[in-house]
């Protein structure tokens, strides 16, 4: 019991360590506003600096290495060996960030509006770059470590319940699901620690928000559907399997999406088509108040999301029938 929830703590930190405490920076690239990037880089370093690397990588590359240890003490070399490549995924974000984002940013804090460089937006677009880099550095970790989960050590002659194909169609779908939900929990960590919303200027968040909030206009409902079907598809597949408590859960994980949807369309999506109309001359006076409102909306939508992220690793953790045994882990 006690492996199993240091297993479960692990995974959660690990897919946390997806993100880098930034939030989405991508609208800050090329040549932007030096205002807006300085009050956002300000703001934004004031928090991960130093809190982004214990809170996003040390704390998980601790419970990494011991859940190693304990694979190879279990004689689970295979995801002993996923979990070291996860680690070392991990470490080599941190080394990017510490060997290249570190010396620009210590240049980049001194920068004001009349003081910066010729160079600034180069300098600028490679600080982002090795930020990426640690933040796909963390995703290829939490890709690593989701494929422990589907790791079968040794031979396995138990008894099917599903055709072949259908065994693979199962454990695609858990697999990737549960990958894509990692990634969208990480956005509650980003939340709590790095609350860096709630310091920049009403003109760095509109500026900031508005393509990201275009793009999302366009590729949400697209993307929606197709989480939705897989997640429908997934627990048909275990209620056909005779899984019934994992069934559930995947239902239980299609809730709480269809929560976050709701509270997307109903409250947060109003907000954003005000934040639409607002141009730096007319953001009112009380911004910070409609702010305040779309960002707990956020929030509960963030608690949506862990609570799916939740759901779905429980069923790697669900005693399996004695009576009929399945091929794979899950």
């Amino acid at each position: 019991m006690l492996k199993k929830t240091f297993l479960f703590i692990a995974t959660i930190l690990t897919a946390t360590s997806a993100t880098t405490g930034y939030g989405e920076p991508d609208s800050l690239k090329g040549k932007v506003n030096l205002a807006t990037f300085l009050d956002w880089f300000n703001n934004a370093e004031k928090y991960v600096h130093v809190k982004g690397l214990i809170v996003l990588d040390l704390i998980p590359v601790i419970f990494l290495t011991i859940q190693a240890v304990l694979f190879f003490k279990d004689r689970q070399k295979i995801k002993g060996l996923f979990t070291l490549l996860a680690l070392l995924a991990n470490l080599i974000g941190v080394f990017l960030v510490i060997q290249y984002a570190y010396p620009i940013a210590s240049q980049m804090v001194g920068w004001t509006s009349d003081k910066v460089p010729s160079d600034w937006v180069s300098l600028k677009d490679d600080w982002l770059k090795y930020i990426g880099l640690h933040s796909l550095m963390g995703v290829l970790g939490w890709l690593c470590f989701v494929i422990t989960y589907f790791v079968s050590e040794g031979k396995n002659t138990e008894v099917k319940r599903l055709s072949r194909f259908l065994n693979f169609s199962k454990n695609a779908l858990a697999f990737f699901l549960t990958f894509v939900m990692g990634l969208s929990a990480a956005r509650l960590y980003d939340f709590y620690f790095f609350p860096i919303t709630y310091e920049i200027s009403g003109v760095t968040l509109i500026e900031m928000h508005r393509p990201l909030d275009l793009a999302i206009r366009i590729i949400g409902p697209i993307l929606f559907t197709f989480i939705v079907s897989l997640e429908v598809l997934l627990a048909a597949l275990f209620f056909i399997e005779k899984s019934k408590t994992k069934g559930w859960l995947i239902i239980a994980v299609l809730i709480f999406l269809l929560c976050d949807t709701y509270i997307a369309l109903q409250y947060n999506r109003p907000i954003n088509d005000l934040f639409l109309t607002w141009t730096p001359t007319t953001i009112p006076t009380n911004w910070k108040i409609i702010r305040d409102e779309w960002l707990s909306y956020h929030l509960y939508r963030d608690i949506f999301m862990i609570l799916g992220l939740i759901s779905i690793l429980l069923i790697y953790f669900v005693k399996r029938n004695k009576s009929v045994k399945q091929v794979y882990d899950i």
